[in-house]
């Protein structure tokens, strides 16, 4: 069995944070930026052959600091670990700004593929 480390940038996307995403505070929610994470790598896995094989097994979810309403902020998915029998995903969510990345949220999202039957 053969195990590929891959540090290349696989998928990234960008949002920019709306008034339904926010509380009162006009904070993001929590729940919002991990539902927008959980879709980028589910829309990762997409790109892999039998994609409907993975389990979903494990997950790291680390909030660093705050985005707030009209924030321009950007996902970026790293494949961390890929074999046979998983896939670990590395992804970062930054605020885009011109000079320097201000990191808002690491996290890491684990896989298994299922054997065929």
């Amino acid at each position: 069995m053969k195990t590929l480390n891959i540090t290349s940038n696989n998928k990234s996307n960008q949002f920019i944070v709306n008034k339904k995403q926010v509380s009162k505070n006009k904070m993001l929610k929590a729940s919002v930026l991990y539902d927008k994470i959980e879709s980028s790598a589910n829309t990762s896995l997409d790109f892999y052959p039998d994609s409907s094989n993975f389990s979903f097994n494990s997950i790291k979810f680390d909030l660093l600091g705050n985005a707030y309403l009209n924030d321009k902020l950007v996902i970026k998915n790293n494949i961390k670990k890929l074999s046979d029998t998983e896939i670990i995903f590395n992804i970062t969510v930054s605020k885009k700004e011109e000079k320097k990345q201000n990191i808002i949220c690491i996290a890491t999202f684990g896989y298994t593929i299922k054997k065929a039957s």
